[in-house]
């Protein structure tokens, strides 16, 4: 009644306001730190390649590691090593993208999101 003490009960995790569960936007932000390692537990995993959030982010995220590392790869040939100094920018970049994806954003790269999301049909 009037001295009663009311305990406030913790909030439950919820999912983002996007819908996504905090598991999948964990993993998902993963994927762009880890793109191949993350990829290929994604897609061994049956429960989790049903996550068609996850699922995208993974195929996503390895198109853009491998298409950076190869574009690394050629600058740095063609510099003779100068051009290796863009891999923090890079990193940078995967690190943003790591972050909108745990936000719950489902944003698609130009080129690579279009053919990620043909993966997903």
């Amino acid at each position: 009644m009037a001295g009663e003490k009311v305990e406030a009960k913790p909030a439950a995790a919820t999912p983002a306001s996007s819908g996504v569960s905090d598991e999948s936007r964990l993993w998902s932000a993963l994927c762009y730190v880890f793109p191949v390692l993350m990829f290929l537990l994604v897609y061994i995993s049956e429960d989790k390649k049903k996550d068609k959030f996850l699922f995208f982010h993974a195929w996503q995220s390895l198109l853009l590691g491998l298409g950076t590392w190869l574009v690394a790869m050629v600058i740095a040939v063609v510099t003779f090593g100068i051009g290796a100094l863009c891999f923090p920018v890079m990193l940078l970049v995967w690190l943003y993208f790591a972050y909108k994806a745990y936000q719950g954003e489902r944003f698609v790269l130009p080129v690579i999101g279009e053919y990620a999301e043909k993966q997903m049909k």
